[in-house]
């Protein structure tokens, strides 16, 4: 459904030797079927609840950073869900993805690379033809902040330092939820919940008494 190839130093001359795998590198862009991309899913390969604080490589700034409260990440809290990225406040969205204050995204196809340590994941939109390349490390610890890369395209670029050959990509530092009670893979951050937990927490309770005569 996608396709990523490797390619050689372009030479003015013939050579066979440019076929050889370590003159090869990685071309970042990948090819796609559309016929099929935008319909399809599997589960994605990371999982649990995260808070996360994003900057945009572009604007070389936070996003969201004047709100109170850290944006969302819900990622296969149930098979099959995908990614939910919950931004709390439409100026919290980036502007490059085209999403809802509240988003959901599904995976396409993930791998992970023996060379860098790393772990890409094809992402799209729910609802529009839109795709995304999300890098982060394969050995990431849960209960550790760790660094994703969320590209605003399908240029998956390689390698397990910050990006250099684009600047059109999202740093994620992304950490576990405190609450996280080592059991569920993720919280349910919706404030109501907290409310109908104890819904009558104000509550008086009135009595009466009979006097028998």
């Amino acid at each position: 459904m996608q396709t990523q190839m490797k390619e050689s130093p372009l030479e003015t001359m013939l050579n066979s030797s440019l076929c050889e795998d370590e003159l090869m590198s990685w071309n970042h862009w990948l090819l796609i079927d559309r016929s099929r991309f935008f319909t399809a899913h599997e589960p994605c390969s990371l999982n649990g609840g995260f808070n996360l604080r994003m900057f945009d490589a572009q604007r070389h700034a936070g996003i969201c950073d004047a709100y109170d409260g850290e944006t969302r990440l819900e990622s296969e809290c149930s098979t099959g869900d995908g990614l939910v990225f919950r931004f709390r406040r439409q100026p919290c969205v980036p502007r490059e993805l085209d999403a809802a204050v509240t988003q959901r995204i599904y995976c396409v196809d993930a791998w992970s690379s023996p060379d860098d340590g790393q772990t890409y994941a094809v992402l799209r939109h729910d609802s529009l033809q839109r795709a995304w390349c999300l890098r982060y490390s394969t050995r990431y610890s849960t209960g550790e902040a760790f660094l994703a890369y969320l590209f605003h395209d399908l240029r998956c670029v390689t390698g397990a330092t910050r990006p250099t050959a684009t600047n059109r990509y999202l740093r994620l530092e992304i950490t576990r939820d405190s609450r996280h009670d080592g059991v569920s893979l993720c919280v349910d951050d919706y404030e109501a919940c907290l409310y109908w937990a104890s819904p009558c927490p104000n509550t008086v309770r009135y009595g009466a008494t009979a006097l028998l005569l």
